[in-house]
């Protein structure tokens, strides 16, 4: 594996861990991973800000948001600086107070990662986890020869597959003849060819659910009926969540099988960003009561944020409680009150290419190519992004959804066994 490879592997692994007890033991051999996928979760979320003005601020949103533990927090801007994407921390005692930001494209943020995983000499049991996830997010391998495939230790098999497993970065179907293993990072980067593989191989219930999906990105998993639930619990489809307005969380499973795979692989947290909203969108469609948007208007939200003459929306009472999501996301900032003695917010879009990226690919996924010419008011476009004030990630989804399989092994056999078949998808 090349550097880039590894930077990458980091942040998908500590996504995965996330959805185990942070006190369990079996993470005890994983730090140095879970220290470099913390640092490519913050180097992500304050690339393009120049200066962190109040870093304690920010120890808590990540610990919110990205599951930066609060202890870790030091140590993970002091790996962003020995990577060269942070200079000038100041401190007041043991606390980090601010620190400017030079966070590169993400090709180089992730190529530097790899060399500070490197050089904090990861365990055997790191390296052999990476390894394992980078090369069944390419196609799925039988259990019996991955140690062979991947150049595993065999006696450290069944640990790496323990860890891998127990965090949902890795899942096993058990064929007849034999357990088949793959990643969930194979059908989130290439979601075309899983779809492809779904439609053709499937069998009707499965091609049909695809094919619904295709034709609504982000249907609320509640309404999606049990096969797109059970391909949401198993990883094949990758699935964000936000909490509706009675506190339950919900997820919105979305296919994007037609975005250029960059989004996918090398610009992931763009993608990110693009998912918060659209889950934000769609609970605003289905869950926003009198002020629940037609699905043909979703996009006009968006282009109230990318429209250049405007940018923010005027001060209101609520505006800091509805845009904390975004806000947290470093998709917006909350500017003070322009009128004389106001004591509100403006939230104003942070308008880095990230983020104008992120919005242009909501909105893609969201139309599909359809002509939108309602118009909306300030107040629908602020109730419809207002859901939701934590977002999960579809990795932590998986870890929430995965009681819920309704779907046999043998349901799914022919769409997993031909992607073993194609190798590397």
């Amino acid at each position: 594996m090349d550097t880039f490879d590894e930077g990458l592997r980091c942040q998908d692994v500590h996504a995965g861990l996330r959805n185990i007890d942070p006190n369990s033991p079996v993470l005890a051999p994983l730090t140095e991973t879970q220290k470099i996928g913390m640092a490519a979760g913050l180097a992500s979320l304050v690339k393009g800000q120049d200066v962190v003005q109040d870093a304690q601020a920010l120890k808590t949103v990540v610990a919110e948001q990205l599951d930066v533990s609060p202890y870790a927090f030091n140590d993970v801007v002091f790996a962003l600086e020995q990577a060269g994407f942070v200079s000038n921390i100041k401190t007041t005692g043991s606390r980090i107070t601010s620190f400017h930001e030079n966070v590169p494209l993400y090709t180089s943020m992730y190529e530097g990662l790899g060399v500070a995983w490197r050089a904090g000499t990861p365990s055997a049991l790191e390296q052999q986890v990476i390894s394992l996830v980078d090369s069944l997010a390419a196609a799925p391998l039988p259990v019996e020869e991955i140690a062979d495939r991947v150049g595993l230790d065999t006696a450290d098999l069944q640990q790496v597959l323990d860890v891998t497993t127990e965090s949902s970065l890795v899942q096993i179907i058990d064929f007849p003849d034999g357990r088949m293993a793959y990643s969930p990072f194979m059908g989130f980067e290439k979601p075309d060819a899983i779809s492809d593989l779904a439609i053709e191989y499937g069998g009707h219930e499965i091609a049909d659910a695809f094919l619904t999906l295709r034709g609504e990105q982000g249907m609320p998993l509640a309404r999606a009926g049990r096969v797109l639930t059970d391909a949401v619990a198993r990883g094949i489809v990758m699935a964000p969540s936000v909490p509706t307005p009675s506190g339950s969380l919900e997820s919105f499973p979305v296919l994007p099988y037609s975005v250029d795979r960059e989004f996918l692989r090398g610009r992931k947290p763009v993608l990110d960003k693009a998912l918060s909203v659209i889950a934000c969108l769609k609970c605003g469609e289905y869950y926003g009561g009198r002020t629940s948007l037609a699905r043909d208007q979703l996009v006009r939200v968006i282009n109230k944020w990318l429209d250049p003459d405007r940018g923010s929306l005027p001060p209101h009472s609520s505006h800091r409680r509805q845009y904390e999501l975004l806000h947290r996301m470093g998709m917006v900032r909350f500017d003070p009150d322009t009128r004389p003695g106001g004591s509100w917010t403006v939230p104003t879009f942070i308008d880095s290419a990230e983020n104008r990226a992120a919005f242009e690919l909501a909105r893609d996924l969201l139309t599909a190519g359809e002509d939108v010419g309602r118009r909306i008011d300030d107040d629908s476009a602020r109730a419809a992004l207002a859901l939701g004030t934590e977002y999960v990630s579809p990795m932590q989804t998986i870890g929430r959804v995965r009681e819920k399989r309704t779907l046999t092994s043998a349901q799914w056999e022919k769409v997993i066994g031909a992607a073993y078949g194609r190798e590397a998808l």
